[in-house]
């Protein structure tokens, strides 16, 4: 069956993500694109801290990337600081990049540790760009530089993640992303199939459509309340069940460090996000071993 028209339901950072790729790489076809969402229903805004990839998102997008990072309150990131997460007072960056080079066909971290045996002192992270970089507060765009002693810095954003949506949602919709406000209150299946053919709104409008994606968030309109796909319990695994963020302006003038904070807890870990205009700030934690008002506390 050929899709003809594709119905997003629910915005925020992930409706307009998909919103903006599917406008960018429908090229031409006949397609119309529909997003539904509800200004009365809130947003959560995490997910603030990025990988690399979601550079490469945006390079597919044709998006300019000093465009979107003044619009969007953005930084670049080159990796993440851990704290405490082995013992108390340790720190390390994991960073986006690789440690040294590949020599004859052995990978550098069996020459790092033939070194270290012969007396080098040197930690592997003195070997790695990004995590030097980040230590210094430093950045560059090496691509940007006609010099062949430059290797590439791998990096991603920190973005505001509601500006970010406001900016997909403009991008988008310049490019025939058509918004429709309102609360979905129905959702039609096939008798057959038992695919979704529409959804129906508090208004009584309907829309139907070929393709439908669900980005309505923790409420599952679409995959959860009527395909009733099920939740997979991961939390004999991944214990942390709660998470409160509390965002904070950045007053000191201090440049924001390239990198993202994680800090750990005794029930969980703290993340800081470096923005231009504030810092994103948050808990994730178990509530079997803290109260909601202790992890608010250590924020």
């Amino acid at each position: 069956m050929a899709i003809e028209r594709i119905i997003i339901v629910g915005g925020g950072t992930a409706g307009w993500m998909a919103a903006a790729a599917l406008s960018r790489i429908k090229a031409g076809r006949a397609v119309d694109i529909v997003l539904i969402e509800s200004e009365a229903i809130g947003t959560v805004g995490v997910g603030e801290a990025t990988i690399p990839p979601f550079v490469g998102f945006n390079q597919l997008l044709g998006i300019d990337e000093r465009e979107m990072l003044a619009q969007v309150g953005g930084t670049f990131k080159l990796g993440i600081q851990f704290e405490n997460w082995g013992k108390l007072g340790d720190s390390y960056i994991h960073p986006f990049g690789a440690y040294g080079y590949t020599m004859g066909g052995v990978s550098f971290h069996h020459v790092w540790h033939r070194m270290a045996e012969g007396g080098d002192k040197r930690p592997i992270q003195v070997f790695n760009l990004e995590t030097m970089a980040a230590y210094f507060g430093k950045f560059a765009r090496t691509e940007d530089y006609e010099r062949e002693d430059l290797p590439p810095v791998n990096y991603a954003y920190h973005l505001d993640a509601g500006r970010y949506a406001a900016f997909l949602r403009r991008l988008a919709e310049g490019r025939g992303v058509v918004r429709h406000e309102g609360k979905v209150a129905d959702v039609a299946l096939d008798g057959e199939t038992g695919f979704v053919t529409g959804v129906t709104l508090d208004d009584g409008r309907v829309f139907a459509g070929d393709l439908f994606i669900d980005c309505s968030g923790f409420r599952g309109l679409l995959i959860e309340q009527a395909l009733h796909s099920g939740y997979d319990d991961w939390s004999q695994y991944l214990p942390c069940n709660r998470a409160v963020a509390l965002p904070c302006l950045r007053e000191d003038g201090s440049p924001p460090p390239p990198f993202t904070r994680a800090t750990a807890h005794s029930a969980g870990w703290q993340w800081q996000v470096p923005l231009q205009h504030r810092n994103g700030n948050g808990h994730v934690y178990c509530s079997g071993f803290m109260e909601d008002q202790a992890a608010l506390d250590i924020l």
